[in-house]
């Protein structure tokens, strides 16, 4: 089933932020020989991707179309960085290259970026013969076993809202 690549309009049946394409492109572009196989696989990672970027972040700024979008950009009151407005009318170009650095992932590792948790599973230690290990438990909730993807992390940093907070930056206020 072909992609329905956001076109900056805020379509209602959009199931990508890019096309085959572009990220085609982009990862022939960075030498990444990973990004290979059927066609029809790398669209399910893009879907992946691009349903990830939707769900996973709080944004700046609201949906073009509000709720009858079905991503999370195109976007309206969105600056960057260096305090330069964003056009309503298109899903940026640091959008674009995180949603093909996590369809990457998600080609690897289908799921990869949205594990399944259950705290009540979690390891606390283990002992093999002589050898103990006691594992890190000062984070328990879901959040702490997402993949963090620096490159995402630092193309989309700037785009994100703050707040309240957000699952990748926040703030803190000191009383």
């Amino acid at each position: 089933m072909a992609l329905t690549v956001e076109t900056g309009a805020g379509l209602p049946d959009a199931d990508a932020l890019v096309s085959l394409a572009y990220v085609d492109a982009h990862h022939e572009a960075q030498g990444n020989a990973g990004w290979a196989g059927e066609d029809a696989a790398k669209e399910a990672a893009i879907r992946r991707a691009s349903r990830y970027l939707s769900n996973s972040y709080r944004w700046q700024g609201y949906k073009l179309r509000a709720r009858a979008q079905s991503l999370a950009w195109p976007r309206s009151g969105v600056v960057d960085d260096e305090g330069n407005g964003i056009p309503s009318e298109e899903v940026p170009d640091e959008v674009k290259q995180a949603c093909a650095e996590i369809a990457l992932r998600e080609l690897e590792a289908p799921g990869a970026m949205t594990p399944d948790y259950t705290p009540s599973e979690r390891i606390k230690a283990e002992k093999f013969g002589p050898v103990s290990f006691e594992y890190d438990m000062s984070r328990t909730d879901a959040e702490s076993v997402r993949p963090v993807l620096l490159i995402v992390r630092d193309l989309i940093g700037p785009l994100l809202s703050h707040r309240g907070g957000s699952r990748l930056a926040g703030s803190a206020v000191r009383g």
